[in-house]
């Protein structure tokens, strides 16, 4: 029952059990309304589309952290670093997302931890994410040390084509 967090590689693409593993996180993501970037209406084919093209995206520098328990993936987390000269500090923290029916069991709060660690190891200072304002859970950002900068109203839509305010957040790593 011990969590395994682990990076993906970009052999990952070629691992189908794996990709349809991170297809179905991403689908129970939308199917529970959490508003990850995607609507009800999209296909597996084209969140398909979206995991290989972030695998492909290593080589560019993406980290993806993926949580397992019992050889069952039950999270996931990606860094993306800005790729500009101006901007080389920084990254930002993207699709944390823990299955439905792992949540509550600091899964979240170990990928969040454990993608802090990445992105220092990835020589970056400074994170940023977004998440749409009515999915903030208890405040957990602010509890990991993240700093609440602001929101946008309808910035994003939820997986039923709503549109929500997304609040913006930035946290400072230290050693």
């Amino acid at each position: 029952m011990a969590l395994e967090i682990s990076q993906l590689d970009k052999n990952a693409a070629r691992n189908e059990a794996l990709i349809f593993d991170l297809v179905d996180i991403l689908r129970d993501s939308i199917d529970n309304g959490f508003s990850v970037g995607f609507l009800l209406t999209d296909t597996n084919d084209s969140l398909k589309t979206f995991w290989e093209n972030e695998i492909a995206k290593l080589s560019l520098g993406n980290r993806i952290l993926i949580a397992s328990r019992d050889e069952s993936l039950v999270g996931v987390v990606i860094i993306t670093p800005e790729l500009r000269s101006n901007g080389s500090h920084r990254g930002e923290l993207r699709k944390l997302m823990v299955k439905s029916s792992a949540q509550k069991s600091g899964i979240g709060s170990a990928l969040e931890a454990a993608a802090c660690q990445a992105a220092k190891e990835m020589g970056l200072s400074l994170l940023y994410l977004d998440s749409a304002t009515d999915y903030l859970v208890n405040k957990k950002y602010e509890e990991w040390g993240w700093n609440k900068v602001g929101s946008i109203p309808r910035y994003a839509a939820t997986p039923d084509g709503k549109l929500v305010a997304t609040t913006f957040f930035y946290k400072e790593l230290t050693d």
